[in-house]
C-alpha cells in the first residue's frame, strides 16, 4: 500500500500547484460543486467535448458518484458544452510531477 501511495504522489504536480479556473458563465457554481472534489479547470477544458460527450460524462460521472441534482443537470451540460467544448481556446497549466526535471 505503502508503495502505491508514493507512485501517486510521484505523479502529481507539485505543492502549490496554481490551476487555472473556470471562466464565469450561467452553470459554473453548479459545475464547481459537481466537478471540483475530483477535478481541476484544466482537466475539464483539455476534453473538448461537444454537448452529446459532455451529457454522456455527467451521467457516468454521476453513476460513478458525483453529486449532481437532476435539476441541475442541464445547466451543468450546457456550461461544459459551451466553455470545454471543441472550440475553446483553454491552454492547461504545464505542470512536472515531483521530482522531474
Amino acid at each position: 500500500m505503502k508503495l502505491a501511495a508514493v507512485l501517486l504522489l510521484a505523479a502529481l504536480p507539485p505543492l502549490g500547484t496554481h490551476f487555472k479556473t473556470l471562466p464565469a458563465g450561467e452553470g459554473k457554481t453548479q459545475v464547481e460543486a459537481a466537478c471540483y472534489p475530483c477535478h481541476s479547470a484544466d482537466l475539464l477544458a483539455q476534453q473538448r467535448l461537444n454537448e452529446k460527450q459532455w451529457t454522456a460524462t455527467v451521467e457516468k460521472m454521476t453513476r460513478w458518484g458525483a453529486e449532481v441534482k437532476d435539476s441541475d443537470k442541464s445547466a451543468i451540460i450546457a456550461y461544459l458544452a459551451k466553455h470545454c467544448g471543441p472550440s475553446n481556446k483553454f491552454t492547461p497549466t504545464k505542470t512536472k510531477p515531483v521530482g522531474r526535471r
